[in-house]
């Protein structure tokens, strides 16, 4: 299968890239100082909640030395930003600071991630219920973090350069753990009450280090809940991967908010109102609450679609060489709204002269050019969709 840069992958559609309406709010911030030693404590007791099922771990060992050396020196390093959704006994997410925290814990454990594929293993792995303790020793996924402190051949490396945390002196060791403070900012949100909109938007303004988080990735840590459970589940699926035509999954979770957007739309559509991000993050909120047998039947329904587009031609929902999110979620809403009502699965074929016939029309094509996260233009083209797709009962491959 034909492989894509991460990038140019989807069809650069204008409502990607909106920002979530600005709401007022009123926050409380406390400044304290955690040292490594707390840190590790902190995330093996699971105070610290590390993501890495949603979000991957994406610096190389040069860059996590940098930030051990700095430490070990004593230097100031750029401060953490978690947040608390209540009081003293709840468990912190990391709003800034992940690579940080991650990069300090696997030098203390001595291990460090191989590879991109490894790091995705370590996120397979830990969302199956597994944990760091059982996955450190295995060296198809970790090698041994030992410091790489040089930038170039004609720079004398650090004296710390080809150290491991158990090789450097015990002075050392207890001076990193014990004696090197890392300003944590806590953060707590007093109004607006149960606003997720001014809680994503603390995430997406404080989110400023050196690999912020995309609109997907920061749901992911808010929101993460069975629902979200079943979308990671999702969207690992073989014939989820070959209908997208991309066999690997997108490492910002591009993908997984494509089945986020159609499954919302086919359910709280009549009631969209813009910004798409806004709609995202309100239906995530309300999956939280949703019941286990709901989140089996939208896993259903999606799968169910699928099937029915087995009758279409390779990458058919591609555009201009690249995946359309937009053609994808309307055909998706177009086909699923009528089984959705009944609360039923889908058992028959879109037909692929009309599909065709649909790509190529005028209109349609229009609606998903301009304004495409206007409500007139996600009606008009799930409408025009509906005109045009035809189904094929009890068809027969």
């Amino acid at each position: 299968m034909e492989m894509y840069k991460e990038d140019n992958f989807f069809e650069n559609e204008d409502d990607l890239s909106e920002g979530e309406d600005i709401v007022e709010y009123d926050i409380t911030t406390s400044p304290r100082d955690l040292t490594p030693a707390n840190i590790i404590d902190m995330i093996d007791s699971g105070i610290i909640e590390i993501p890495l099922f949603q979000r991957n771990y994406v610096w190389d060992i040069k860059k996590a030395s940098k930030l051990v050396e700095s430490l070990i020196l004593g230097l100031p390093v750029p401060e953490l930003f978690f947040y608390s959704e209540g009081d003293e006994n709840t468990t912190y997410k990391i709003i800034d600071g992940q690579q940080r925290l991650m990069s300090i814990y696997f030098f203390i454990k001595g291990r460090f991630p191989k590879s991109t594929d490894s790091r995705i293993n370590i996120r397979n792995t830990l969302n199956a219920g597994g944990d760091f303790d059982s996955l450190l020793p295995d060296n198809t996924i970790f090698r041994d973090f030992v410091l790489q402190l040089y930038d170039n051949d004609d720079q004398k490396p650090s004296r710390y350069h080809g150290k491991k945390f158990l090789t450097l002196d015990k002075d050392t060791q207890i001076k990193f753990r014990l004696r090197r403070y890392l300003r944590t900012v806590v953060v707590r949100q007093n109004k607006p009450d149960n606003n997720s909109s001014s809680m994503f938007e603390i995430f997406n303004r404080l989110n400023t280090g050196g690999t912020p988080l995309n609109h997907q990735e920061i749901r992911a840590s808010l929101y993460y809940c069975k629902f979200y459970e079943m979308l990671v589940e999702l969207n690992s699926e073989n014939k989820w991967r070959n209908l997208l035509g991309k066999p690997c999954q997108d490492l910002h979770s591009n993908d997984i908010e494509l089945i986020l957007r159609s499954l919302a739309l086919v359910q709280d559509g009549d009631d969209y109102s813009p910004k798409m991000v806004s709609f995202l993050n309100a239906f995530s909120q309300k999956s939280k609450s949703f019941k286990m047998t709901h989140v089996e039947y939208l896993k259903n329904l999606f799968l169910s679609f699928i099937d029915s587009c087995s009758l279409l031609e390779y990458k058919a929902f591609f555009r201009n060489s690249r995946f359309s999110k937009t053609l994808f979620e309307s055909v998706f809403v177009a086909v699923c709204k009528d089984s959705f009502s009944k609360y039923a699965l889908l058992t028959s074929k879109i037909d692929n002269e009309s599909f065709e016939t649909l790509k190529n029309d005028d209109l349609f094509v229009s609606y998903l050019q301009s304004g495409s996260s206007s409500s007139e233009n996600i009606e008009k083209r799930i409408s025009r969709a509906s005109e045009i797709i035809k189904i094929i009962e009890n068809c027969d491959e």
